[in-house]
């Protein structure tokens, strides 16, 4: 007979191949990504595995002024730069650089599965067997890590991994398990993977700093300072190295992409706005001294708008899992009769919980941003399910505890009801992954398959040196063609006449009206000696090409 042991094991192994398979959906199919972010992130993790550095020279830009770059990049002194924190180009590009370009996509599936067998070890340690195997399992299976580990080039799941990851080795110690002689690797490691979590996420320490405060003020009693010293200690020097980068890239150890300036950039791009794509047509790097105050208040203070995010996309998207976990929320509320010891780990758990639900629901939730053309759509490609990740991780040992609830409190159909609760909250949470909105994985993959098409036509169309002034398709030609990002804006019309004496110029974006055509024709480019005439039609696209008047 399987002991039970080896039985979660078996359901682990079987359902983490699945689930990495399935992530897989989009990997392969253009060499075009989905959002400027993933394009950005890909294009430094390759630069990383083939130079050895994060940015790349373009000579234009020398001359022109820092202005040719797509989203989620800026120029500096003639250098492309990324604005998102370092730590996902670097990791993913040191690895392409052992195991081959083409492992780029399968990292983030890679680690959301081992996170998975971390969850189950560090929250069979905090509750119980039973707890931690529905948890592992709420886990792969949640609508917003399902999704983003299908988006292989979006920092945030391999962000909350390596946390995990840090979390396992510290709580459930598993080299002092194995050997008792090395169980100093345990903090060193759980450290290392706190850092390089930081690595990708810097912004996430003014979240977690108070944890790890409150950590060892409630739990002091369950870790010798020695392991305490030896984890921060770890953490402090593993973060040295980014600094170093810092430095090379942006002049000072604590300035980073992120902190730059970018009240331009902000109103071209409300239809797809991230907090790591802050860049000014000319930029600029904030001084240091601003740094806290950008990153700690990045989207101002608004707590209705704030409550009206939290209700859409914390309670009302994932209903099917919301309404377990706040049943399981009291469940786990500490009782007189536990031991000591499971009262401090719950009433912490507890703690970090609320602690995280009220700091993400404010901090993230105050701002409002759309990464749907549809501004009115509650979708899960919006960026609150990505910045929210963590909560929905620390809620699956609340759904979990339910599930376990019915297996021991309804005698005879206990396990049936607690197998059909998963299999539905599974079932759903595919739906919404894979089919449910335009934004799903499956429709994405349709578009990224006709993107594919687009691209390599266009790249027929247009010039190795070419520029390509877009609206939102800087991801169609970027890195293959130096792109001019937006059309609609009065400083790029200047840079025009610069430009096309340098390089062949283009416009890729909506087909113009031809009212629209003879008014660019007959006067605002006419003003500037250009002229603008169609080359070729990509649906609701065309592209265009701008030259001098002759």
């Amino acid at each position: 007979m399987v002991s039970k042991n080896r039985r979660d094991l078996i359901i682990l192994a079987v359902v983490g191949l699945i689930f990495f398979l399935s992530t897989l959906v989009l990997v392969n199919l253009s060499p075009t990504y989905s959002s400027p972010d993933e394009t950005a992130n890909a294009f430094f993790a390759e630069t990383f595995a083939t130079q050895g550095q994060l940015f790349s020279f373009e000579p234009f830009n020398t001359v022109l002024g820092d202005v040719l770059f797509p989203r989620s990049v800026i120029s500096f002194s003639g250098r492309l730069l990324p604005i998102g924190f370092l730590g996902l180009p670097i990791i993913f590009g040191f690895l392409m650089r052992l195991f081959g370009f083409w492992s780029l996509a399968f990292w983030t599936p890679f680690f959301a599965v081992l996170a998975m067998w971390a969850w189950y070890g560090l929250i069979r340690k905090i509750f119980n067997r039973q707890v931690a195997l529905f948890s592992a399992l709420l886990l792969v299976t949640h609508p917003a890590w399902w999704y983003w580990s299908g988006r292989p080039l979006m920092p945030n799941v391999t962000f909350v991994s390596f946390l995990i990851f840090s979390g396992f080795f510290l709580v459930v110690k598993p080299i002092k398990f194995l050997k008792k002689d090395w169980a100093g690797l345990d903090p060193f490691l759980a450290g290392l993977c706190f850092s390089l979590s930081l690595w990708i996420r810097s912004f996430e320490f003014f979240w977690l700093a108070p944890l790890i405060f409150l950590g060892v003020i409630v739990l002091r009693k369950y870790f010798s300072w020695k392991t305490v010293v030896l984890f921060l200690a770890t953490s402090l020097l593993a973060i040295v190295p980014l600094l170093f980068f810092n430095n090379s890239l942006y002049g000072e150890p604590w300035k980073t992409g992120y902190n730059i300036t970018s009240p331009t950039f902000l109103e071209n791009n409300s239809s797809q706005i991230d907090e790591d794509e802050s860049l000014d047509q000319n930029p600029t790097i904030v001084s240091s001294t601003s740094l806290l105050s950008a990153i700690s208040l990045p989207f101002g203070w608004h707590p209705r708008t704030a409550v009206r995010h939290i209700f859409d996309y914390g309670l009302l998207m994932f209903w099917w899992l919301t309404i377990p976990a706040a049943v399981g929320f009291f469940l786990l509320w500490p009782r007189k009769k536990d031991q000591a010891k499971v009262k401090d780990f719950h009433g912490f758990y507890l703690m970090t919980f609320v602690f995280s639900v009220l700091w993400f629901g404010l901090i993230y939730g105050s701002w409002t941003i759309h990464d749907n053309p549809d501004l009115a759509a509650v979708a899960i490609v919006n960026s609150y399910t990505r910045y929210w990740l963590p909560v929905f991780v620390l809620s699956t040992p609340l759904v979990a505890l339910v599930l376990v609830k019915l297996m021991v409190t309804v005698k005879k159909f206990g396990r049936l009801l607690a197998l059909a609760g998963l299999l539905v909250i599974v079932g759903l949470s595919f739906n919404s992954v894979f089919f449910s909105s335009n934004d799903s994985l499956w429709p994405m993959r349709q578009r990224l398959i006709g993107a594919a098409t687009t691209h390599n036509r266009l790249l027929e169309l247009t010039e190795i040196d070419s520029v390509i002034v877009v609206d939102r398709a800087d991801k169609l030609f970027f890195p293959d063609r130096r792109v001019r990002y937006p059309l609609r804006d009065e400083s790029t019309y200047t840079l025009m006449p610069q430009i096309v004496e340098l390089a062949p110029l283009y416009y890729f974006g909506i087909t113009f009206p031809e009212i629209d055509l003879e008014y660019l024709n007959g006067e605002k480019l006419k003003a500037l000696g250009l002229q603008i005439n169609f080359i070729e039609n990509f649906g609701i696209e065309s592209l265009y090409r701008i030259t001098a008047l002759e």
